[in-house]
């Protein structure tokens, strides 16, 4: 029978090995809550980051949110130049010619003249990639990727006051993004409105930068042919209906599919058309200025050789 002194050595070993073996198990079980804690921690940080970033990061368009390069630029440049026609006053001048009889689609016998064109800030929280095609493969274009939210104001001043529109930027993102392109630079200024139509259809057309030197030089036939030395699609087009482009409307002109440019139309009073036409926006203020316009009439452009 062992001794008693071997017994007791004996339970010690027992005890030493159960207690290491308890000590290794704890050291495991720590192990394994510090790296959970580790990772629950680090998950925690990540998503404060994304909010940090998502509530306080850079606000660089309207819409708040954080925008790469090029496209901080372009709502940069657009906001500078988003109040160049602040406090200018219609300066009156234009002539008042004599309408001719029988006539309802011709060159306005009221000179009208957009004195200055802006925009306001588009919102960039949405954006839209847009195809615009060179006229002949040099000519400049807007950016291809323009924003697409939300609406902007477009300020028109003319020599007979100012006319207000509200633009559908979410609707029609490429062509608010070529009037803010072409707007910023002054592309719009001192061009003259070259058509009225008064019967079937009532609309004031605009937006060549042709057409006031073509109707000074005695050739009003030449106005209506001018473009941005681009084109690109139609968006937001109307259901074909009775009445689908309402008072108000400011709508584009175009030769066929694909051809938009910058010229536009302000329709005076309800008016169907066929459902061709992009529509840009809504006049919010200065609609009697194109009312007036229509009550002077048109005069007749004659065609050479017709």
């Amino acid at each position: 029978m062992a001794s008693k002194q071997a017994q007791r050595l004996a339970a010690r070993q027992q005890l030493q090995q159960r207690m290491s073996a308890k000590a290794e198990e704890e050291a495991r079980r720590r192990t394994v809550a510090w790296s959970v804690g580790g990772v629950a921690g680090l998950v925690a940080l990540v998503v404060i980051a994304i909010v940090a970033v998502n509530v306080f990061g850079g606000d660089d368009s309207e819409g708040g949110s954080a925008l790469d390069g090029d496209m901080a630029a372009l709502v940069e440049d657009a906001k500078a130049a988003s109040t160049r026609c602040d406090g200018i006053e219609p300066s009156g001048e234009g002539n008042v010619g004599t309408a001719t009889e029988g006539v309802t689609d011709g060159q306005p016998a009221q000179d009208v003249y957009l004195e200055c064109v802006q925009m306001s800030t588009p919102d960039a929280s949405a954006t839209e990639d847009c195809m615009y095609t060179s006229a002949d493969g040099t000519s400049p274009t807007p950016p291809a990727t323009e924003p697409a939210a939300g609406t902007q104001e477009m300020t028109i001043a003319t020599n007979l006051g100012t006319i207000t529109a509200d633009i559908d930027t979410a609707g029609a993102p490429c062509t608010a993004g070529s009037f803010t392109h072409l707007a910023k630079d002054g592309y719009f200024d001192d061009q003259q409105c070259h058509r009225l139509v008064t019967e079937g259809i009532w609309v004031l057309q605009c937006g060549d930068p042709d057409a006031r030197a073509a109707i000074e030089a005695g050739t009003p036939e030449m106005a209506g042919q001018g473009s941005p030395g681009y084109s690109y699609g139609e968006e937001n087009l109307p259901v074909e209906a009775a009445g689908n482009y309402p008072a108000g409307t400011i709508a584009m002109a175009n030769a066929g599919p694909g051809t938009t440019g910058s010229q536009f139309f302000i329709v005076y009073k309800d008016t169907q058309l066929p459902a061709d036409y992009t529509i840009l926006g809504q006049v919010t203020a200065g609609l009697d200025i194109v009312e007036q316009v229509a009550a002077a009439g048109a005069m007749e452009v004659a065609v050479p050789g017709m």
